[in-house]
């Protein structure tokens, strides 16, 4: 017994050496207090241990007179410190005080700790002069010597001081950060919504330490352990735990507080319901209550069976399960509109300076003064500048296109003029003249796409000018018609996609360039260009009556016919699919609101034209489910229920172009989930499987509750010659982690036997 307790004191203590050492080589504080948790946890841990070692030695015969006094007086400086900040901020995450958790946040700072790390090992080797059975003289750890470790966290720590902008921060936390817009969390529901946005952030920080120090097992066992309790006390917050009333760990999770509020919790409780949580919570939780949040008290596991259980527990099967649980926590925050919030943390705010935080205290050291906040104004007539952010834009990752987005957005609006266009709004019989500005910025681009740009890079560019479209449009769509002119025929096509997005009117050149193309011989181009005029139409026209008490400036039945009175009847099909399609996109709403009589008229037609080709049964359950379909504004759904029941299927004239025009994104997909799903299937029908799995995988992870979506993705995969393996992956991660029906074992059942046919038919 004596061994057993002595060989656990050891552990704990070098696991608070190795922690405070990284702690401390990471000079940002959220960083290092988060890794810092763990010196709490095992503090404690040693407290147990201590005070449970100390009738075993009186029983035995030693004289424990200083042992007692040396470990009570530990055990009381660690009540005063740090006993609060352990139970709230580290083993649990529970509620408290607003600004006392922050008081208690930034007491986890270097000098606190060093104390109870080296008094820890102080005690320990005070042991030695008792001759104790086990008992080894200590040695530090080979960690806190290794230079690689050094290495790994100063590279992690110039990546962060190089870190610029200010970012959304929704946790509990937020304030304790620089360049960190925060938020206040002070009643129950969102201040759990807090705490748990906070521990969305600790789990990501430590599986990035994890992997950065994967080569070191014993810091990867200490992330492991501090992972698991995080786990834990996510789902804690999230589900209210089923607890006997008024113990100490009885708490009401967000389910339950939303409830209280009179808010629906179904996506939280649709996802409990699905899937297996209980079950694989339990198992986290048994690992986490040995190992983690504490150190098993009892004699009768050593300290080697309980390294060997959480070396043994599947890791990436326990992240996969929070990685769930975290998209129901966006799901449900998504769906209650006073917490979307939270599902933006972390997101960059741009046009906001970098500041410092009054709430902000260093980890160790004396705290540098803070950076003044540079308001200098960006180089928005600098060529070399224009260069440097559109390579940034095409080439960077995520960050670096937002910095280089915010650089264009203000350059477009503030940039030297270099030409001033007249344009004429006319309306009955009287006109209003406007002066619109032509900027270096938008000439930069002018100049770049006519420099033999790549398709891959031009569609960049597309997207830099659509990302900026709702500063100020009239200049951008000015940019692509100048280069339209002479741009090839495949470009053309997209430059008409994207000037349905800008919707810039009056626009003389944009009018001429559109109407022009919607004869063109080219069917493709000629249907994205009557698509853009429409688009354009329903925005302008949606202004100009409101702003005029109901007139009317162009019929909008008057326009549709010109457009389309010449079309054959397969065109005319697809083209007033599309164009009702573009009532449930971006303008749904406020745009199409005055035209909700045009859209029923046009859901009609599309019914009566589709019925007659759908070789539908004496029930006539095939209209019934076109029926559906429209009504949910599901027009990628018609599409694809047409397409799979056209006489001849794929021979059948209309079936290429009903999934060409969804595929390409002509016919809007409506923004739910059914409409996503079934541009999944347009994929697959085109035997697309690849961007099917882009569109399936997403919709799959932020609907943990869907089980019918999770067996998408792996139906996807089991067709995927080369990914059999990530198929039976995701097929044994779906058994363990949904409750399954017999018809959904059977269509995984069906993927199995999928794979297998193409495997036997290779081998022969």
């Amino acid at each position: 017994m004596i061994e057993v307790r002595i060989e656990k004191l050891r552990f704990i203590v070098e696991e608070m050496q190795i922690a405070l050492h990284l702690a401390t080589e990471l000079s940002e504080p959220f960083f290092a207090r988060t890794i810092a948790r763990h010196i709490l946890v095992r503090a404690e841990n040693f407290i147990e241990h201590a005070r449970s070692l100390r009738r075993p030695l009186r029983d035995a015969g030693y004289d424990t007179n200083a042992f007692h006094t040396a470990k009570e007086a530990y055990a009381a400086q660690f009540d005063e410190y740090f006993k609060v900040a352990r139970h709230r901020l580290s083993a649990h995450v529970q509620d408290f005080d607003f600004g006392k958790r922050i008081e208690l946040w930034n007491d986890i700072e270097v000098v606190k700790l060093s104390y109870f790390v080296d008094g820890a090992r102080e005690i320990y080797e005070g042991l030695a002069k008792l001759g104790l059975p086990g008992h080894t003289s200590y040695a530090p750890p080979s960690e806190l010597s290794d230079p690689r470790i050094v290495e790994i966290l100063r590279h992690l720590q110039r990546s962060l001081d190089a870190r610029t902008g200010v970012e959304m921060g929704t946790d509990a936390l937020a304030m304790t950060r620089g360049n960190t817009s925060a938020s206040l969390n002070t009643t129950p529901l969102h201040a759990r919504a807090a705490q748990l946005a906070l521990i969305r952030r600790w789990i990501a920080l430590q599986l990035d330490l994890r992997h950065r120090l994967i080569a070191h097992p014993r810091i990867v066992r200490l992330f492991k352990a501090r992972l698991l309790t995080d786990i834990v006390s996510f789902c804690d917050c999230f589900v209210t735990r089923p607890v006997t009333p008024g113990a100490p760990q009885a708490m009401d999770g967000l389910d339950r507080l939303l409830q209280a509020q009179g808010q629906s919790s179904a996506p939280i409780d649709a996802f409990v319901s699905a899937s297996h949580f209980a079950t694989e919570l339990a198992a986290v939780r048994a690992i986490r209550d040995e190992i983690g949040a504490h150190l098993e008290i009892g004699t009768a596991e050593p300290l080697a069976a309980l390294l060997a259980n959480l070396d043994a527990f599947d890791l990436d099967k326990a992240v996969a399960f929070y990685q769930r649980v975290a998209a129901a926590f966006v799901k449900q925050c998504l769906a209650v509109p006073f917490l979307r919030l939270y599902a933006a943390d972390g997101s960059r705010l741009y046009g906001v300076a970098m500041n410092s935080s009054a709430a902000a205290e260093p980890f160790g050291g004396t705290a540098a003064p803070p950076q003044a906040a540079s308001l200098q104004s960006p180089p928005i007539n600098d060529d070399e500048a224009y260069r440097k952010n559109l390579m940034r834009w095409l080439d960077g990752d995520e960050s670096q296109r937002g910095d280089a987005r915010d650089f264009f957005w203000q350059a477009f609006m503030g940039s030297t003029i270099v030409a001033s266009i007249r344009e004429t709004e006319r309306f009955g019989s009287g006109a209003r003249f406007h002066t619109e500005e032509f900027r270096k910025a938008h000439q930069f681009l002018l100049d770049a796409l006519n420099d033999g740009l790549s398709d891959i890079d031009f569609t960049g560019v597309l997207d830099l000018i659509l990302s900026c479209r709702s500063g100020y449009p009239y200049p951008l769509a000015e940019i692509l018609v100048r280069y339209g002119q002479s741009a090839p025929t495949y470009r053309q096509y997209w430059i008409c996609r994207a000037l349905s997005e800008i919707g810039s009117a009056p626009h003389e050149a944009v009018s001429e360039f559109l109407n022009a193309r919607s004869f063109s011989s080219i069917w493709a181009i000629r249907l994205e260009a009557v698509m853009a005029r429409y688009k354009s139409y329903l925005k302008n026209e949606c202004l100009f009556r409101a702003n005029h008490r109901g007139q009317t400036r162009v019929d909008h039945d008057t326009l549709v016919t010109s457009m389309t009175s010449t079309m054959t009847p397969e065109q005319r099909l697809v083209c007033f699919i599309g164009l009702a399609s573009a009532h449930t996109g971006s303008l749904a709403g406020v745009f199409t609101k005055s035209f909700s009589s045009n859209y029923a008229a046009f859901q009609a037609e599309i019914e009566k034209l589709l019925v007659p080709l759908l070789n539908d049964d004496a029930a006539r359950s095939k209209a019934a489910v076109l029926n559906q379909l429209i009504q949910t504004h599901d027009y990628v759904g018609v599409c694809v229920h047409a397409a799979i029941n056209l006489g001849g299927v794929e021979s059948h004239p209309l079936f290429q172009a009903l999934i060409d025009s969804c595929c390409n994104g002509t016919i809007v997909a409506a923004r739910h989930d059914q409409a996503t799903r079934h541009l999944a299937m347009c994929f697959i029908l085109k035997k697309e499987h690849r961007i099917a799995l882009d569109i399936a995988g997403p919709l799959a992870d932020r609907n943990p509750d869907r089980t019918d979506a999770q067996i998408l993705v792996a139906q996807i995969l089991g067709e995927m010659v080369g990914a059999e393996a990530e198929a039976r992956e995701r097929l044994s991660s779906i058994r363990g982690a949904y409750k399954l029906s017999a018809t959904q074992d059977a269509g995984l059942a069906a993927v199995e036997a999928q794979i297998e046919s193409r495997r036997t038919r290779e081998n022969t």
